[in-house]
């Protein structure tokens, strides 16, 4: 996100306004562990509304038959999908009373802008996690042939609707899960299945795609359903989800390593295994990210200590008490965080003024922070959401 900008009252000096403001992103930078890998020239210009349109083309297949003398080779269509994404307001604040003011032991308002500091990153950082969740390509650690399906589709798609033959699962079965289409103009659409009608093999699902695919189109769709606590992530998933991201060329962050965001559990997990590598051994030789703890797999992982839980079969929906872990793989591009250009993120301290009759005996102040954001995934096979538990630690 952008650099904080302080707004208060003539009280505090120029000084104190950046004191404040340096202090709040501090504390906010750790949290937000996934800020520093999206795509940022993607804001909403001023003025022009809280939505914006990407346009991504559908890579051309490869010509492998030759152009005769003297012809011109038969041209075909140039596809593309747009996605759109909505900026939303965040914002969140506390009031101090002036009894608290005046009794506390320690500087309250200091302790207040490090709290929503803290507030603040841990805030965006969640948004983030859940659209990766949610809009990625999902990968269950197990493998399961009976939860995870790549299908081809059949009949008539609508942009909210796809059936396949090879779907006869019973019911909202995939209810819950996530689709990703893997071919076609649609190709790296994802979204969450809001339906599945057994007797026509067809899944329904949200949001909608601005142009149907086609039949013959192939997608492949996942559920969460029966995941438990021994279902670890392992050296072979990691590479398994590597192999996709190559596979899709998902660019590299550093033209080797993609990147993988972790929770202390599953890094206990990982940590396990003779090939993980700690960062300090290679620190000398490479610039690290924030939070880099290691290597592992052909990932270098970054410590996210505020995992994403889910329960089994809700995929993309957090729970604090789901024992469902979400570790995403991703590469460049695979997704951003949008704002409106030129309105940065902004720290407000209102302490009482003498003309300020809404507070007329000064009863209390407020500091709050206020940001304008939306995370979207860009392109849902450049990454890459292993689906796990993770080993419970007393």
């Amino acid at each position: 996100m952008a650099n904080s900008v302080a707004t208060t009252t003539g009280t505090l000096t120029a000084l104190m306004k950046t004191y404040y403001d340096k202090l709040l992103l501090e504390v906010a930078r750790p949290k937000m562990v996934l800020d520093q890998f999206a795509d940022k020239s993607r804001d909403i210009p001023r003025h022009e509304g809280q939505t914006i349109s990407f346009q991504r083309f559908v890579p051309l297949a490869p010509v492998t038959t030759p152009t005769n003398e003297g012809e011109q080779p038969d041209y075909v269509e140039l596809e593309a999908m747009s996605i759109e994404a909505t900026v939303a307001k965040y914002a969140n604040a506390v009031r101090i009373t002036e009894e608290v003011d005046l009794t506390a032991l320690s500087p309250v308002l200091e302790a207040a802008v490090k709290e929503l500091g803290e507030n603040m990153g841990q805030s965006l950082n969640r948004l983030y996690r859940g659209a990766l969740a949610k809009y990625l390509y999902p990968m269950r650690v197990d493998n399961s042939p009976t939860y995870g399906k790549s299908c081809v589709a059949t009949g008539v798609p609508t942009t909210s609707t796809i059936a396949s033959t090879s779907l006869t699962e019973t019911d909202g079965f995939w209810k819950g899960g996530t689709i990703v289409i893997t071919s076609g103009q649609n190709k790296g659409y994802s979204a969450h299945i809001t339906g599945f009608a057994a007797s026509t093999g067809t899944i329904t699902f949200s949001p909608a795609l601005k142009e149907a695919c086609d039949a013959g189109d192939t997608f492949r769709v996942v559920t969460s359903t029966g995941i438990t606590s021994t279902n670890v992530i392992t050296c072979s998933a990691v590479e398994r989800a590597v192999a996709s991201l190559k596979y899709f060329n998902a660019p590299p962050y550093d033209g080797k390593y993609y990147i993988g965001i972790i929770s202390p559990f599953v890094q206990y997990d990982f940590m396990q295994d003779s090939a993980w590598v700690n960062a300090h051994h290679y620190a000398q030789d490479t610039a690290l990210f924030d939070g880099e703890v290691g290597r592992w797999g052909g990932v270098r992982w970054v410590e996210d200590t505020d995992p994403w839980l889910e329960a089994a079969g809700t995929i993309g929906t957090y729970d604090g008490t789901g024992t469902v872990h979400q570790t995403p793989i991703f590469g460049r591009h695979s997704y951003a965080g949008v704002g409106i250009e030129g309105v940065p993120d902004k720290l407000f301290i209102k302490k009482p003024g003498d003309q300020d009759t809404s507070n007329y005996i000064n009863a209390y102040s407020m500091v709050a922070w206020r940001v304008y954001f939306v995370p979207v995934v860009l392109n849902a096979l450049f990454g890459v959401t292993l689906i796990s538990g993770a080993s419970t630690i007393a």
